[in-house]
Order: C-alpha cells, then structure tokens, then sequence
C-alpha cells in the first residue's frame, strides 16, 4: 500500500462545505458552500471554479445538498432551505452565475440536509433542526428523513431525527446506513432495494465507546470493500468503519477540524474527496490553521469506490412540476 497522502485543493476555505458528489462526464467535484447558497463545480483536471449562487429572494438560509439529475445534464436538485428544488446548469455557463430554482417539494420540517439517493435512483433527504447563531442545537427530535421516488412520491421513513446525515447503501443492496449526528452513533437499516423500503434499525458504532466521544459522526461513503469512510466533525479526521465487524480500523488526519462529508472520485474513483467548515471554531482556531474550511482530496489509501448515483426521476412528471 502507497503513503496516505492528504492535499488540499486550490479552493477558497469556507464556513461549511457538505455534500460533495462526482461527476464522472465532467471529472468534476460537486460541492455546496452551505452559508453562501452557492453549488461549486470543480473541474480537477483543469483547475476551473465554476459556482451557482441560489436566488430564492432570501427565503432560504442554506443550500445543503445538490444531486445531478439523470438523463438531464444541466439539471440539479438542491436542497434549499425547505425546499427540494431544481436548477439548470451548463458547464458552457459563465464561471460565476446567479439563478433561480425550480421549487418541486417542500418540507414543514426546520429546513433540509444531507441528500443523496440509493441504487435505484431514488432520492433520500433528511431533514435537521434548527441551530442558533453559534450553531448550537435549539430543539432535538423534530426532523425525519424522506424518501422522494422515481414518480415524485414524498415519504416519511425515519422520525424523531435531530441531524440528518450520512447516507449509504451496501454493494449487496441488502443494508441503508444512516447517521443522525447528535446521536453520535452510525446505524444500520435493512434494506428492500426493489420496493425503497427500510426497516430493523441498529446500532453498528457507538461513537462514545469506540473513543470517539467528543467528534460528531457526520456525512460519508462507501468503498468497493464494503467500508464506511465517515467525515467526523469536531475530530479533524475520516474514520474507516467496518460495518460488519462493528469496528473503526482506519483513520486518516484532515488538517480542518470541522470535517463535513467524503465521496469517491477521480479517473479510477481512488480518491476520497472529503469537505470541511470553519463552523464552531474559535477566530484564533481559524487563524492558527489556514487549511480550515478546506476541501481535501486523500490519495493512498488502497481502496476505491464506486460512480455516484444520480436522481433517476420520471422525466415527464419532473418537467410538469417544474412547469406548475
């Protein structure tokens, strides 16, 4: 196995990266800068930044999660505030643009976050309560997590969620892992990959006896091994998880304490793109670390993972709502 090695790209550090998704067409990284309502496209072969700044008429406080629509392109469905919404953006548009979305669903929840959809392209979104202006928790077990299918169908499928995050399928499409933050745990569900169903919730890592009890297990992703790679906020780390062993056996430093979420990416999908935030970090913590808030690319791990799935809705029923 080659060194570990943890670089972080030529991007502006910001207060909350998340969500990050590859784009294997464009050999791209697809990211949301959460604070600024703003998705980043960018292209690593090249070094192009290309952003979309959200026009909702302020509305909305956040973008926290974007997925590509399949068969579509310019197409992209953003969780905006309370809202799923899509926007169409071409790689040919200006580096800097700012639009509008489309508005398909909507939530009564605080406001959406994690968002990523499973095997069969159905699109899973949780949602999370509501923070102060330090980013502490004001209400505990107010959100879900919804799943929106191929027809535009909204359902509920996990209640009494605080943070609704990490989201991955196994490669068998027999297992859902799920993290809801606060808890600091990483659960399991059962998992009908023909029917989207999930049931037989379980506890596989307890962060507090695993150690790890003053990080926050956050987004992640899955490797062709089977094993979880998970952004843990607080701890300036991804840890490795073996879901069936129940056990950390990896962990790789990220020089930003506030790491957010990982993805697989890169011609042969052996590299783990990971984002962070300078959110809950003291001015001095920022000013004694410049890589705070940066998005890191770790290569040398020896694993790989697999392309990303895009949101595979009905096309005809996608247009009539964004017609409506």
């Amino acid at each position: 196995m080659s060194e570990i090695k943890v670089e972080k790209l030529p991007v502006p550090c910001i207060k909350l990266g998340e969500g990050p998704h590859w784009l294997e067409n464009d050999q791209a990284l697809l990211y949301v800068d959460v604070f600024d309502k703003t998705l980043v496209r960018y292209f690593i072969n090249s070094g192009r930044r290309q952003t979309l700044l959200v026009d909702d008429g302020g509305v909305a406080e956040t973008v926290s999660a974007v997925v590509p629509v399949e068969g579509e392109p310019e197409l992209f469905v953003a969780a905006i505030g309370k809202t799923l919404s899509v926007v169409r953006w071409a790689v040919n548009d200006p580096d800097h643009v700012t639009k509008q979305g489309k508005v398909i669903q909507t939530t009564t929840d605080d406001h959406f976050n994690d968002a990523k959809c499973d095997p069969q392209g159905r699109l899973w979104a949780g949602t999370m309560s509501p923070l102060d202006d330090k980013g502490d928790i004001m209400e505990f077990n107010t959100s879900s997590l919804y799943k929106y299918d191929h027809d535009l169908e909204f359902t509920q499928w996990v209640t009494k969620v605080t943070i609704s995050n990490g989201l991955a399928w196994s490669h068998d499409r027999k297992t859902f892992y799920y993290i809801d933050s606060p808890a600091k745990s990483v659960d399991a569900f059962d998992y009908d990959d023909a029917a989207g169903t999930i049931g037989n919730r379980r506890v596989i890592l307890d962060y507090k006896t695993a150690g790890l009890e003053e990080q926050v297990p956050d987004g992640m992703s899955i490797d062709t091994d089977g094993n979880l790679w998970i952004a843990c906020f607080g701890g300036g780390q991804v840890i490795c998880l073996d879901p069936k062993a129940k056990k950390v056996i990896r962990q790789v430093k990220i020089p930003s304490k506030s790491t957010t979420s990982t993805c697989w990416g890169g011609p042969d999908y052996d590299i783990l793109y990971v984002t962070s935030g300078t959110l809950k970090l003291f001015q001095q913590e920022i000013a004694d670390n410049p890589n705070a808030g940066g998005t890191f690319a770790i290569s040398g791990t020896g694993c790989k993972g697999l392309p990303p799935t895009n949101f595979k809705a009905n096309l005809d029923k996608l247009h009539s709502k964004m017609a409506s």
